[in-house]
């Protein structure tokens, strides 16, 4: 495939591409934030390298090519998961947006986007390594199965909750926040927010994720992809 065309013709760049095209269509006054998966890896099938799997080229190319194509009227703020694949997504989406001439206020990292915090590393023999049936996993987490091995779910999602969707809500003026993460993390908040058992379906490709946008009135606009 021409590289040029990767952009408009990559299935798994689906989400990434409805989430651009909402993004430009929203008020330029508004506060939003972006809750992504991080982009292209090469599939994992041992737990001992979920820590250390960074990007592929094509992963560097299209996260670029996805800060290019934000728009850069208010300014931004970036946190993601230390893990090398969330970190080398911000940075190749902020090199896009900065070329565009956008402001980038601050870049960090921020712990609560890697994963929850657990006591019986056990728990994760429950989640297939490159993540195929995390749906089935957060919802038996958030069931309540995984209790006396992991961090409660409600706990967790109360405080991811209040670290993305919550912060942009704290911001007077307009802004735009992005959070690279793990598709455990948007998951988890993919079953709070849609108040139903996930689906296989729900699972965000690479540069998917949830939107939110928060106008002058507070009023909340999510763009979440949903089964139907």
């Amino acid at each position: 495939m021409n590289e040029k065309n990767e952009w408009h013709d990559l299935d798994w760049l689906d989400s990434a591409r409805n989430i651009v095209e909402w993004i430009n269509n929203r008020e330029v006054d508004e506060r939003i934030m972006l809750l992504l998966r991080h982009s292209h890896r090469e599939v994992i099938e041992d737990h001992s390298v979920q820590f250390s799997t960074g990007l592929t080229k094509i992963g560097k190319r299209t996260a670029y090519k996805m800060g290019k194509k934000l728009p850069t009227d208010s300014p931004f703020q970036i946190w993601f998961s230390f893990v090398p694949r969330c970190y080398e997504t911000a940075e190749k989406i902020s090199e896009g947006l900065e070329e565009r001439g956008a402001t980038i206020i601050d870049m960090d990292n921020l712990p609560i986007l890697v994963a929850p915090e657990f006591n019986d590393e056990k728990v994760w023999e429950n989640l297939q390594p490159d993540g195929r049936n995390v749906h089935e996993f957060v919802n038996r987490w958030a069931n309540g199965e995984f209790d006396d091995m992991i961090q409660n779910f409600d706990e967790y999602t109360d405080n991811l909750v209040a670290e993305t969707l919550d912060r942009i809500s704290q911001e007077s003026q307009p802004v735009v926040h992005i959070h690279v993460t793990h598709d455990l993390a948007i998951m988890a908040i993919k079953r709070v927010l849609l108040k139903r058992p996930l689906l296989p379906e729900d699972r965000e490709p690479f540069l998917g994720g949830i939107s939110l946008a928060i106008n002058s009135s507070n009023t909340r606009n999510y763009h979440i992809n949903e089964t139907d």
